[in-house]
């Protein structure tokens, strides 16, 4: 007679899916574990601290753009009176106030360019041209006077140092 025995294999089977089953269920699989609670109150205050800091270094780097290029026009404008260093003057004037409202009023007669120097001696002078050489200015000077033969304006030449 015949023993009927169960098949190894099909046996087999079912403990490999219990084992694994088991090996799956027991060795807590992040599927089965519960997601930590995130405190939304801390995530903000992350989110705001990150923007106010973006927000600060954006607002440092314009500064920095601002302070080098006001430095750069500085450069600039002291290259340029270094060169052009005479200047043809229409007034001088002890009081500010006076030499603003004199400015003022060479710019109506057609001066456009024209500014306030400080002299050592505290006077405001009023220029009305800057020139790379002696000789230039004085060829203003003449230039203009020529211009008003009937009333000519009393210039000179000023020599910034």
């Amino acid at each position: 007679m015949q023993k009927n025995y169960p098949k190894t294999g099909t046996t087999m089977k079912r403990i490999l899916i219990f084992v694994l089953l088991s090996a799956f269920i027991g060795t807590g699989c992040k599927y089965f574990k519960k997601k930590p609670k995130v405190d939304q109150v801390a995530l903000q205050k992350a989110k705001d601290d990150s923007i106010a800091k973006a927000k600060a270094f954006a607002e440092e780097q314009k500064r920095l753009a601002e302070e080098r290029a006001r430095q750069e026009e500085l450069r600039k404008q002291q290259e340029f009176e270094s060169t052009y260093k005479f200047h043809v003057i229409i007034g001088s004037f002890k009081v500010p106030s006076n030499a603003t409202t004199w400015e003022e009023e060479v710019h109506r007669m057609g001066f456009n360019k024209t500014k306030i120097l400080d002299s050592p001696n505290g006077f405001k002078l009023v220029s009305i041209g800057q020139f790379d050489s002696y000789n230039k200015a004085f060829n203003e000077i003449d230039r203009i006077n020529s211009e008003r033969v009937n009333e000519p304006i009393e210039l000179w030449i000023y020599e910034n140092k």
